[in-house]
């Protein structure tokens, strides 16, 4: 058999529907520039950059109830780099979920810049990141009984 050309505009409308509606539930592409939302804001990156998660906003305490799927511990008043992989990917689709139903564009912002730097963190957690040694403990804990001298 073979395709009409009707046939084939039709397969690409369909692809190019397909790929819009997985642009828009993962939000993929929107950290590639600066580009800006209708409203002027700048676009917030689907998973928070190194930079992001490392400044002073890039690890926010949990200060809600638990996403209604999780079994797990309470996470409640941890940092995100405190909690569970699994546990941050759902507060990121809780954080969506909330974007999207928002009016107001600069809280939807806010709450896509939480659900990006719950996503950078479930990364980060996966790819084995580990807190930085404690100043308190500037020789990892060690003391002179653990020295054989």
């Amino acid at each position: 058999m073979i395709a009409t050309a009707e046939d084939v505009i039709t397969t690409l409308k369909s692809i190019d529907a397909s790929l819009k509606a997985l642009v828009r539930h993962f939000g993929c592409g929107v950290e590639q520039g600066p580009s800006h939302t209708p409203q002027g804001l700048p676009n917030v990156a689907t998973i928070a950059s190194e930079a992001d998660l490392d400044s002073k906003y890039g690890d926010p305490e949990v200060r809600a109830k638990a996403p209604k799927d999780w079994t797990g511990e309470e996470q409640k008043g941890k940092r995100f780099s405190e909690c569970p992989p699994t546990y941050l990917d759902l507060l990121a689709a809780r954080f969506d979920y909330f974007a999207g139903r928002e009016e107001d564009p600069t809280k939807a912002r806010y709450n896509r810049l939480d659900a990006s730097r719950a996503r950078g963190w479930a990364q980060r957690l996966r790819n084995g990141w580990k807190p930085a040694q404690s100043h308190s403990e500037p020789f990892g804990g060690l003391t002179s009984d653990d020295i054989a001298f």
